[in-house]
């Protein structure tokens, strides 16, 4: 669909990692240059005033880069109002932020969780624990490692519910939790008179996520995987009108930072309250350079193309023999396809040198993840090759030959 708008591994390759890393859009390297550009040629008053790389004829500061980008590209690749999204550096220091908020807590003492959140929601949750004097209430997923909607809401009824927190793609499964169980928990938990939370990062880049319309108060992911910026981008949701003030906010965030007072004020904009200490200006220029291709082409688009060639390697998959561990329905399905699979390691090796490129984890859950730099043929030369090394055995004793816990 969009496989030109991307940079592709040499020799050419099958690429289906796109929910761990992202392949690098075109346009990166001309703008990690005007980046150095803007650098050199401003120094310290780029904080101030440098050439607006996203808008032809407008400038913009370093300063100010989190907001511009947060109404320019994260309003309409979330489905939310300018002035209620900003660029973060990580969802970890999205979800403190959101925890350190004592307007959370006037709301009761409990955090509802699940058993299925990726640790910057839950073992950040778990650390801040004692910290805060809060319960954390971690619903079990069900038998078959989904999200457990019912237990949630039974959770959620408990007194002294303040913030329930889960997350639409779920990242160990690919599980989608359909827009209907998030507005059932949405209502449950207003209801309650708490906040919901939602950690996106699964689902951003490859879904129309709409989270104004989902009525949640906050969503939080990074663009890291489908959305395809890299490391140190991730980005926080508050709804219009929510009042946060957390204590975890930076100079940055403060309402006068340049006065270097004795104690700290509250910046008049919600969202900048969420910055920390000095941001890493970098990061910012290529952290939507993914989200312009994927706009351009239509979230929509991207979400049914991606639907059609998930469907397309769930029939592979089954073909094979293999065991599904993401949902079979197509409604409940992420970009993330997890399949069980004995030897799941060796066969990502044995793949590799094939220049077929997946994910294993646990020596048992092979995952891949077709995008928009794929086809059908990309999908079908991945079960080509994996079938007939089930069949013959090719893959065995094969290992992975870099070395780190990243594969």
């Amino acid at each position: 669909m969009l496989r030109d708008a991307f940079f592709h591994p040499e020799p050419p390759a099958v690429e289906l990692r796109a929910f761990t890393h992202g392949l690098q859009p075109r346009t990166v390297p001309a703008m990690m240059q005007a980046f150095a550009d803007d650098w050199r040629a401003r120094g310290v008053d780029a904080w101030n005033a440098v050439p607006d790389r996203w808008h032809a004829g407008r400038n913009t500061g370093w300063w100010n880069l989190p907001e511009v980008l947060g109404d320019a590209f994260l309003a309409p690749l979330l489905g939310v109002p300018e002035g209620t999204a900003i660029h973060l550096p990580s969802v970890h220091a999205a979800v403190a932020g959101v925890l350190s908020s004592p307007e959370v807590w006037q709301r009761g003492h409990r955090l509802v969780t699940t058993a299925g959140e990726f640790p910057s929601v839950l073992h950040t949750s778990q650390r801040m624990q004692r910290l805060l004097g809060i319960d954390v209430d971690v619903v079990p997923q069900t038998p078959d490692g989904y999200a457990n909607v019912d237990g949630l809401i039974e959770a959620i009824r408990r007194p002294g519910t303040a913030l329930v927190a889960f997350s639409h793609v779920g990242f160990a499964t690919g599980e989608r939790l359909p827009n209907a169980a998030i507005r059932e928990i949405v209502r449950e938990a207003h209801a309650a008179g708490a906040l919901v939370l939602v950690d996106g990062y699964h689902a951003t880049g490859s879904l129309a996520i709409g989270a104004e319309a989902l009525g949640v108060d906050l969503y939080t992911g990074g663009l890291l995987k489908e959305a395809c910026g890299s490391a140190g981008n991730a980005y926080l949701y508050i709804r219009d009108g929510l009042d946060l003030t957390p204590a975890t906010t930076g100079w940055f965030g403060g309402g006068d930072p340049f006065a270097f007072g004795l104690a700290p004020d509250v910046h008049p904009d919600v969202r900048r309250r969420f910055l920390g200490g000095t941001t890493s200006v970098a990061s910012l220029y290529h952290a939507v350079e993914g989200v312009r291709v994927l706009l351009g082409a239509g979230l929509d688009r991207v979400e049914a193309h991606v639907a059609a060639l998930s469907a397309r390697a769930v029939a592979r998959a089954q073909d094979a023999g293999l065991r599904l561990v993401t949902p079979g329905d197509p409604a409940r399905r992420g970009a993330l396809l997890v399949m069980e699979l004995d030897g799941a390691d060796e066969m990502v090796a044995y793949l590799k040198t094939r220049h077929v490129y997946a994910d294993g984890r646990r020596g048992r859950l092979l995952r891949i993840a077709p995008f928009v730099w794929n086809d059908a043929a990309d999908v079908d030369r991945c079960f080509d090759v994996l079938s007939d090394a089930l069949g013959t055995g090719a893959h065995r004793g094969h290992r992975e030959t870099t070395h780190g816990p990243v594969t």
